[in-house]
């Protein structure tokens, strides 16, 4: 086989020639052997791409970009492939382009010819450009757009929307024009370079205008928007598309290694349910007796139950520690509220689960995502509110409200637990505080300290360092809430957020967070008597009137 991973790759005249080129588009398990070969902030396709050029005998690359050309350096430097090709693109479209590519073109023909001892096959070559003429979507679909996505986030994104998806990323929306019925080497050479650069561009090429086409098809209804980490070519057009299409758009980011399931799933459940192609079932509810329904928000550091009436007040309510089973923690709680109440299960009418452990939940009759619960939550609380700033244990989101309640937009933080739950939680045990303690200890400081790390384990670091240095308790508690608070306030000004915002989630019990975070917004932050409870309460609200 012959590996590749650019869609400008001649594969039509590979096949020609006898090979069996192979799309290198996978994750990596770990970048050891790449990071044994380049730096380690290379764009992480490169890295996996090194990765799985480990036992391979053939390979072409294309200068799509310079991390592309590092690879190439190095494994040249290597030697240890047999048939290694760099493939000159131009970056126009041009009459002069198409001959310098055809040029190009004749001398990977001689190169691979020689090297399989085979010579060109017109009617093979025909029959390859035949299959890369793709005829367009019909129906409503949606669409990946942006930098090329690995097979794998790719296969987790088809499996979690009921519409069908398209990739049209740099490496999917390849597309070639009905070939020239020839057997003229020369004459299929000259037609095959200018139907290669005749197709949409990516992102490096000098005129980017026709890739309005990708999101101006009919039946388009949503976009996951994909770029790559230190990949500098596509964030620019995502805030394009932003501004210039009313098309709901969920941002993804990828490093080319297995994503956190959890939050992947979130993020993808939150974008269906905000299209309102949710395809899990509705709430099932008993026919008559209690119209009690329940609301359970399994997070990663506890668990929340709601338990709502027929009219829409709380009967009963329930926060304990998640613990290791996310199924573990949910029995807990509802035995609290059952305890409360005085009933047993039976007597709910419906059970909507939300939160990371939602789909764990076995007894409940249905599930969403925590960014929608959280919405419907805070727009039941005050319907004023138009953004939802949610500090949890392990992630941070904001999102974003119409004045009918519904999601219009939303962030999440990435991998990184910097200005987390868990990030004040290590904090406070490295200053010997609980968390009742780190929650007011900021709010007298004297010295206005900047803790500069966004990382959760050099920020400890700082934090040991002030100590060494016999910095007051309340001043660095205080550096560790502005912290928290910069970074989430930019999330919020990425997300478009505006006011009135609400804090939600067990950080909103943090006075020093809240308040940093109002100086950081200008504006001040409605929190509820029990914050962490939103989620919940929105899950409860969705069982009541059917999931």
């Amino acid at each position: 086989m012959i590996g590749y991973t650019c869609k400008y790759t001649p594969v039509e005249l590979l096949e020609a020639l006898g090979g069996e080129p192979v799309l290198l588009n996978g994750e990596a398990e770990s970048f050891r052997r790449a990071e044994e070969l380049v730096h380690p902030n290379l764009c992480s396709h490169a890295k996996a791409l090194l990765e799985h050029t480990r036992g391979l005998t053939e390979l072409v690359l294309v200068n799509c970009c310079d991390s592309v050309r590092r690879c190439y350096d190095v494994l040249r430097t290597r030697g240890d492939i047999g048939f290694l090709f760099f493939l000159d693109l131009p970056h126009r479209e041009d009459g002069c382009a198409r001959s310098r590519l055809k040029r190009e073109l004749e001398r990977l023909a001689d190169a691979y010819s020689r090297c399989k001892g085979a010579s060109f096959d017109p009617a093979a070559f025909r029959a390859a450009c035949a299959r890369a003429v793709q005829p367009p979507p019909s129906g409503d679909f949606l669409a990946v757009l942006g930098a090329r996505v690995s097979r794998e986030l790719l296969g987790t994104i088809r499996a979690s929307l009921p519409l069908p998806v398209w990739d049209l990323t740099c490496g999917g929306n390849r597309a070639l024009e009905a070939p020239l019925e020839t057997d003229d080497r020369d004459a299929l050479l000259e037609w095959y370079a200018g139907a290669l650069l005749g197709q949409v561009p990516c992102m490096r090429m000098e005129e980017v205008g026709r890739r309005r086409a990708l999101w101006e098809r009919e039946g388009l209804r949503g976009i996951l928007y994909h770029t790559v980490k230190f990949c500098d070519y596509y964030p620019f057009e995502y805030e394009h598309l932003k501004r210039e299409t009313g098309l709901p758009i969920l941002k993804l980011e990828s490093d080319f290694t297995p994503q956190s399931a959890g939050q992947l799933s979130t993020r993808l459940g939150a974008f269906a349910e905000q299209l309102g192609l949710d395809p899990r079932p509705a709430a099932s509810k008993a026919p008559g007796g209690s119209r009690l329904a329940v609301g359970i928000d399994s997070g990663s550091t506890t668990t929340n139950v709601v338990v709502l009436r027929e009219d829409r007040t709380v009967a009963a309510w329930a926060i304990v520690r998640t613990g290791a089973k996310a199924q573990a923690g949910a029995e807990k709680a509802l035995a609290q509220v059952e305890e409360q109440l005085g009933v047993d299960t039976s007597a709910f009418s419906a059970i909507v689960a939300t939160g990371y452990g939602r789909n764990n939940i076995p007894f409940a009759t249905a599930a969403r995502t925590e960014i929608t619960c959280h919405a419907r939550g805070a727009h039941f609380l005050d319907p004023a509110v138009r953004t939802i700033i949610d500090i949890g244990g392990q992630d941070s989101k904001v999102i974003c409200l119409d004045e009918a309640g519904a999601v219009s937009n939303f962030l999440m933080n990435d991998k990184c637990a910097a200005g987390t739950g868990r990030f004040l939680e290590l904090m406070a045990r490295t200053l010997e505080l609980d968390l009742e303690e780190m929650g007011t200890a900021g709010l007298d400081w004297k010295e206005d300290l900047t803790i500069s790390s966004m990382c959760t384990v050099f920020a400890e670091s700082e934090v040991v360092s002030l100590i060494a240095d016999n910095k007051p308790t309340a001043d660095i508690v205080h550096g560790l809430n502005k912290s928290v608070a910069s970074r989430t306030a930019s999330m919020a000004a990425r997300a478009g957020g505006r006011g009135p915002y609400m804090m939600t989630g067990g950080v909103a019990r943090n006075r020093g967070v809240v308040r940093a975070l109002e100086e950081c917004l200008g504006e001040p932050l409605r929190v509820g008597e029990l914050p962490d409870l939103c989620g919940a309460l929105g899950a409860a609200l969705f069982a009541l009137e059917g999931g």
